[in-house]
């Protein structure tokens, strides 16, 4: 599994590849780390206000845009991902 982040006019893009018959748990995953600063290390996925999904050959995509008032940092993105991505994959 490997992901991609790109700062884009609305927020961030994201691209999760080599993830087939993984996708339901991998945005459960990161609807879970929406709902709880403690979900991740950096805590960056409680920024997101919204949250564009959509599934196909094996990845996931996503467009997120900041919550108001705040900035969604693309580091923060990448610590919370790479330790939810993990963590879904294990269970």
């Amino acid at each position: 599994m490997k992901f991609q982040i790109e700062k884009i006019d609305a927020g961030l893009s994201v691209r999760i590849d080599e993830v087939a018959a993984q996708e339901k748990k991998i945005l459960e995953a990161i609807g879970r780390c929406r709902q709880s600063a403690w979900a991740c290390p950096s805590g960056e996925c409680m920024n997101i206000g919204t949250m564009e999904e959509r599934t196909g050959g094996g990845s996931v995509f996503l467009t997120l845009t900041a919550r108001p008032g705040v900035q969604l940092s693309a580091v923060g993105i990448e610590q919370c991902l790479g330790y939810m991505l993990a963590q879904a994959i294990k269970s």
